[in-house]
């Protein structure tokens, strides 16, 4: 009870009289609780704001990398295309082309008409 009796020591120790000194408490704690509303209001839109930033700039970070991966990809088409090709493509090989200076393909004589 030794803290108890030092608060009354203390409550003693005041000489203003209570008629001046309630009005000025109650003025300070009005003060001091509209400032912690204000603080309040003050963090609350700070925390609205970085949760929206942090939102954006994921996006933004998601459509800069999408890009960069299409620019990687277009600079192999770019250099694949650029280089010279000594081999075939990777397709099936190519029909044998049929030979076409045999009898009867270009010929000026007609078979149907008898030749003399």
């Amino acid at each position: 009870m030794v803290g108890h009796e030092a608060g009354m020591a203390t409550a003693t120790a005041f000489h203003t009289p209570p008629r001046i000194l309630i009005p000025k408490l109650v003025r300070s704690r009005d003060a001091w609780k509209a400032k912690a509303t204000a603080r309040k209001a003050e963090r609350k839109a700070l925390t609205i704001r970085v949760r929206d930033l942090e939102a954006s700039r994921a996006g933004h970070r998601a459509r800069a990398e999408q890009l960069q991966e299409r620019v990687t990809q277009l600079e192999q088409q770019l250099a694949a295309a650029r280089r010279p090709t000594s081999e075939p493509p990777a397709g099936p090989p190519p029909a044998p082309q049929k030979n076409r200076t045999g009898p009867g393909v270009g010929s000026t004589t007609s078979r149907s008409s008898p030749s003399p």
